[in-house]
């Protein structure tokens, strides 16, 4: 009997502790991190408060890439070190060439033609125009007694009406002809109307525009540094393509480190800008890096956490910061450290 209540007893007791898990243990497993810190000195500066952080550069820029096309080739590895201005990439400019060669002579033909209309025209051409009105007055001459001649022999009955309209047709052609020698002269003799040589011209500044188009579309087709650092990334290879907007190069400029940490929000109020810190990382055990808070930015985050229970999460704000370093030998875009303010 003894053991029989005993061992009611313990299966009692395990439903009581089963219960009280299931009523307390998600709070448990939820419960928020408490923040690392250690009250504050009479002088208001905290005193043990840290943070996580990462060395990143002030100056941070993804090249991408302004056109479409094929990559002729990378001038820069990996980590190389770069002069502003230096030519990192070239696309293949084949096409692009062959379009600008014929816009270049189509603004040398419009130039021309609009230079003639603006100058006049040479004395040969004026005579050339002489020599070809006289030769379509003569053609008319014959061609007006020819059609005279047919038409008495029509009246007289010895010529069909074939050959009498077949004249009057070639009377007509050669008037026509004249017409446009006449028109022609008179180009040279009194120059060309304004209206032709606004035309003319308006076609040189379309001409030139298209050429300075595709001139700015040819500079997207070479890459080049705009800034003096390092190469940090490098994404394509000769003879890859590229869309517009593909990444094609990441660039830092090292002498702008610096270090980016975030304080949770129960410790926003005990670090100010100015403030000295304390900088240390797996990479340099044992060694310590000063350096000052400058910069408390005025914006809090939010950031999703996971807790113990795989199927729970929580919320913490966090606030960011910058933290400027006395010295930065040795130390590299990426790496993660912890920050004690002091």
């Amino acid at each position: 009997m003894k053991n029989g209540r005993l061992g009611i007893g313990i299966i009692g007791a395990l439903i009581c502790v089963a219960v009280l898990i299931a009523l307390v243990g998600p709070k448990f497993l939820e419960r928020k991190p408490e923040p690392v810190s250690v009250g504050t000195s009479s002088t208001g500066q905290t005193v043990g408060v840290t943070a996580k952080g990462v060395v990143e550069s002030g100056t941070d820029i993804e090249l991408s890439s302004q056109v479409k096309g094929t990559i002729r080739r990378v001038l820069v590895e990996d980590g190389a070190t770069v002069k502003a201005g230096q030519l990192l990439l070239e696309f293949d400019t084949t096409k692009i060439e062959a379009q600008r060669r014929q816009m270049m002579a189509a603004l040398a033909a419009a130039e021309a033609r609009y230079r003639e209309m603006k100058d006049g025209y040479r004395t040969e051409d004026v005579a050339m125009a002489k020599s070809g009105r006289e030769r379509s007055q003569a053609v008319v001459t014959q061609a007006k007694d020819e059609f005279d001649r047919q038409r008495r022999l029509y009246d007289k009955g010895a010529t069909t009406l074939v050959e009498l309209n077949r004249a009057e047709e070639r009377l007509r052609v050669a008037e026509g002809e004249l017409g446009s020698a006449d028109a022609n002269l008179a180009k040279f003799r009194y120059g060309t109307r304004n209206e032709d040589r606004g035309q003319a011209r308006a076609e040189v500044e379309r001409a030139r525009a298209e050429l300075s188009f595709v001139d700015g579309v040819l500079k997207d087709y070479r890459v080049y540094a705009p800034i003096s650092g390092l190469v940090a990334g490098r994404f394509r290879d000769a003879g890859e393509g590229a869309d517009i907007g593909t990444p094609l190069l990441h660039l830092i400029n090292p002498e702008t480190l610096r270090i980016r940490a975030e304080l949770e929000e129960t410790d926003v109020g005990r670090v100010k800008e100015g403030q000295k810190a304390e900088v240390t990382m797996d990479a340099y055990r044992g060694k310590v890096f000063a350096g000052t808070v400058a910069k408390v930015f005025p914006v809090v985050l939010k950031k999703t956490q996971k807790s113990f229970d795989p199927m729970a999460s929580f919320d913490i704000n966090t606030q960011k910061i910058h933290v400027r370093l006395d010295n930065y030998s040795g130390l590299k875009n990426g790496m993660t450290v912890t920050v004690r303010f002091k």
